[in-house]
């Protein structure tokens, strides 16, 4: 594949050894045929590579936006944030969606959509060397309309190429091979990496709960990026948002010196309950909640992802 890096390798085993198939597709391999192969296999393998070479050569001038989602503080919500706001946005027609779990040795992504994959993070970043948006692809689960790559055993580079570089390919290509990509990322990655995260993000979204400890880290986080160079790329997300809280929105700007882009509303029971069925907010219910997630991708976004009631001329048709 270093020589011929636009070739497309094909592996056949009688084995269907789930570790045998991940070491074939990181030495290489782009299709892992199980024995016997049939024609038919052959033939929908081969239709797979060329229509992937065809829709890579439309999207190869093409980028896609980023946007990493994280917390200053555990349990503030950032990876439903991320599910969320990939899931409702898979429901335009004209987005190709993305969600990366960065989170390391476990990341929740996956299990907010009751997804079993046989890839990770691990494996496409091990893999960088030869990466393009078809091999992406084939370490993607697909679930509600979005690409997945569930967090990564250990965050760790190639042999050859140093862990900010592997990133940066990555974060490359992903955005070759599709229109919107979502990053739950851990906000305790170090300088070279976060760089490279916000560099090649349109946003970083932080979310924060509207209690102190998670403003003080906040507020901390926030230095840091601003440090780095990235604090205009910076956006506010106060999660569980309630005006009962004792610390309200104007204290929160205050404290931060930075206002706050989007408000989510305190509808815990609705979130617990979408997380407990393995599904997206918005499948499982209409609570103003799903309906505030709507509006903040459509604002974050661009993209007219709200739902329009029927009308009664439709009722009767």
């Amino acid at each position: 594949n270093s020589v011929l890096p636009s070739s497309w390798l094909f592996a056949c085993s009688g084995s269907n050894d789930p570790q045998l198939i991940v070491e074939s597709m990181q030495v290489g391999a782009r299709e892992y045929l199980a024995k016997p192969v049939s024609a038919r296999t052959l033939s929908l393998a081969f239709g797979r590579y060329l229509e992937a070479k065809d829709r890579l050569k439309k999207e190869s001038k093409k980028r896609g936006k980023i946007y990493s989602i994280t917390a200053a503080k555990g349990g503030s919500g950032a990876t439903s944030v991320a599910v969320n706001l990939a899931t409702t946005l898979a429901e335009a027609k004209e987005a190709k969606v993305a969600l990366l779990d960065l989170n390391s040795p476990v990341g929740d992504a996956a299990s907010y959509l009751d997804l079993k994959s046989q890839f990770t993070f691990s494996d496409a970043l091990a893999s960088t060397s030869r990466l393009d948006p078809m091999l992406l692809e084939s370490f993607m689960t697909v679930g509600h309309g979005v690409a997945v790559l569930p967090g990564p055993k250990q965050l760790k580079p190639n042999e050859n190429t140093p862990l900010a570089a592997s990133l940066a390919k990555l974060l490359r290509v992903t955005a070759q091979a599709y229109t919107h990509t979502f990053i739950d990322m851990p906000s305790s990655l170090d300088s070279d990496l976060m760089r490279v995260m916000a560099e090649n993000s349109e946003d970083v979204l932080l979310v924060l709960t509207p209690e102190l400890p998670a403003l003080w880290r906040t507020y901390r986080l926030m230095v840091h990026l601003n440090n780095l160079g990235y604090r205009e790329r910076i956006k506010l997300i106060l999660n569980r948002d309630n005006s009962r809280d004792e610390i309200n929105e104007l204290e929160i700007r205050k404290s931060l010196n930075y206002p706050i882009y989007w408000r989510l509303p305190n509808n815990y029971g609705s979130a617990i309950a979408a997380i407990n069925k393995g599904k997206p907010l918005a499948a499982v219910n209409h609570s103003g909640l799903s309906g505030s997630y709507r509006k903040l991708t459509q604002l974050l976004i661009g993209i007219d992802v709200t739902k329009r009631r029927r009308g009664f001329a439709k009722l009767f048709s």
